[in-house]
């Protein structure tokens, strides 16, 4: 049985270094038991054509977009500060991604076709288990609601064994009301369930029939000597590794800074913000700033730190592992607070007003340990034991039942774009410009028109439309349809098939399919259909029309 992961990790837009590591983790937890696994090369939904080793542009057009949509003051200046950040790191953000690929390249196992959740929908990678591996797979987006390959819910993915490991949904909060049916939806088709954090289990089991027990992260799988032969040690010694994500994390830097001082240490700053010098500026602290770390280097950092002080969960994780004390500072979400209360380590979270005096570095994590090896036999247990029941289930073999998956599918609708195919001059409206639809004229050169709030079924029963224009000297000889997925577009081809393509490139006009006014729309075999473009096609007409129209409209 050929297992396929998906999961966050090469992708992850600020460089986070646990993205990597659980990946790997999970991947060399299946080797060690005897599972030859490969990682699908994923960009995730959000991620769109974002340049992760020079993001500073992308930035910096984020903003000005934001400026142009007169934003609110507090969403600017995060675009700015990310933005002036961006430029002021090019060259240790250059480092930065070229170590993150070096470790990826060197360690890790991907497909040789990299993919999305629109092609995901019409190419099967070829494997026979799924499983997504956490970390904050199953959030809640604004445009998307949710990725469709981290849920396992892609069209690849049908009738094949599935699997989810650790996944978490972050800070999210508790998801809407169309959200929640959706997000149930997906679940419902997944074979075994488990969760990073114990309250998003316990939402899951709430509104739902379905199990999902609490797992360790990937990185908890492994003990102390496997990070160690990873980690590559510091030329600092005697440093506070400051390590936090996300923009607020003032009290973790206060108390950081507060304890360096306090015991004349140096602190050595580590962030996935793109800050050139940190965020410390209390000049009687000794400080380095390093944003140009690899894992490996990063690693080094937290287990040889006299002490760590940390908003991030896989902070903590790691600090545990190497036996470095640490102490947890306020971050959105319960990510943090799950894990301290798991181990039992409640004490080492801090607040604005927590006394550094108090903060020791002669930590007992004994009774952490012991739940620790617990939880991690009973982690294994859980997830060898679900491939196990999946490679039964494939052995077994039989015709997987897809029904209900095409019933939703048919259940899609989508609006359609009128598109007059580039052609402008001497397009007119047959009745003039209509008053029942939208029309834009587009800088292609293209006129379209929408039916607002009009939707169309994709049950195979919606009828194509005559258009509402007409083009001087030439006849309607019908449409061709493409679709947008979600980032990308798709033609519909003579034979019913689809085939992506940007702007009509590798699919010729002889291999499109041309529908007529009058005759039903194809149904689309994928499971999300963003928008529909039926591009008309025109025919030069070998005698001008002599119509009293066609005068009026040659004066």
């Amino acid at each position: 049985m050929r297992i396929g992961l998906i999961g966050i990790n090469k992708y992850a837009k600020f460089l986070n270094f646990a993205c990597d590591l659980h990946a790997y983790a999970f991947q060399q937890f299946l080797s060690q038991n005897g599972y030859d696994a490969t990682f699908l090369d994923y960009k995730p939904v959000y991620y769109g054509k974002f340049d992760m080793r020079h993001p500073a542009p992308f930035a910096e057009k984020k903003y000005r977009d934001a400026v142009a949509k007169k934003a609110d003051t507090a969403t600017l200046q995060k675009l700015a500060d990310l933005a002036v950040g961006y430029r002021s790191v090019e060259v240790e953000r250059e480092r930065r991604f070229d170590k993150f690929e070096a470790f990826a390249n060197k360690h890790m196992k991907f497909t040789e076709e990299k993919y999305d959740s629109d092609l995901l929908e019409v190419e099967d990678p070829g494997f026979d288990c799924y499983i997504c591996v956490t970390d904050v797979i199953w959030q809640s987006l604004p445009r998307h609601n949710f990725d469709r390959g981290f849920m396992l819910g892609s069209k690849a993915f049908e009738g094949k064994q599935k699997i989810a490991y650790a996944a978490s949904r972050g800070a999210s909060k508790d998801f809407s009301e169309k959200q929640e049916k959706i997000f149930f939806q997906y679940l419902e088709d997944i074979d075994t369930i488990t969760v990073r954090e114990r309250d998003f289990g316990e939402y899951i089991e709430k509104n739902s029939e379905l199990e999902a027990p609490l797992v360790l992260d990937p990185v908890l799988l492994h003990d102390k000597k496997f990070w160690e032969n990873v980690a590559e040690k510091p030329k600092e010694e005697k440093y506070v590794a400051l390590y936090y994500v996300m923009e607020r994390a003032s009290d973790t830097i206060d108390k950081a800074v507060e304890y360096a001082k306090l015991h004349d240490l140096t602190i050595v700053e580590l962030s996935d913000r793109p800050l050139k010098h940190g965020k410390i500026t209390d000049p009687d602290v000794k400080h380095v700033s390093r944003y140009d770390v690899g894992m490996e280097e990063w690693l080094g950092y937290l287990a040889n730190a006299e002490v760590v002080f940390t908003n991030s969960f896989h902070g903590c994780c790691f600090s545990l592992l190497f036996g470095t004390p640490f102490y947890a500072g306020q971050r959105n979400g319960q990510k943090v607070p799950n894990f301290l209360k798991t181990f039992g380590l409640d004490s080492l979270r801090f607040g604005p007003n927590t006394d550094v005096h108090s903060f020791s570095t002669d930590l007992d994590f004994t009774e952490a340990y012991q739940i620790l090896d617990q939880l991690k036999a009973e982690s294994t247990d859980f997830i060898l034991g679900a491939i196990r029941d999946a490679e039964r289930r494939f052995n077994e073999g039989g015709e997987p039942d897809t029904s209900a998956h095409e019933l939703r599918r048919r259940e899609l609708n989508y609006p359609i774009h009128f598109n007059s195919a580039g052609q402008r001059d001497g397009l007119t409206f047959s009745n003039g410009e209509p008053d029942e639809a939208e029309v834009l004229r587009l800088s292609s050169g293209s006129v379209e028109y929408i039916y607002s709030g009009k939707k169309y079924g994709n049950d195979g029963g919606a009828v194509v439309e005559a258009p509402l224009f007409e083009l001087s000297e030439h006849s309607f000889e019908g449409w061709t349809l493409r679709f947008r997925i979600d980032n990308r577009w798709f033609w519909l081809k003579k034979d019913g098939s689809v085939a992506a393509s940007s702007a009509g490139e590798g699919v010729s006009e002889e291999e499109k399919a041309v529908l007529s006014a009058g005759s039903a729309i194809p149904h689309l075999p994928v499971n999300h259909i963003d928008v529909v473009v039926l591009v008309a096609q025109w025919k030069a007409l070998k005698e001008p029309r002599t119509g009293l129209a066609s005068l009026f409209r040659r004066r």
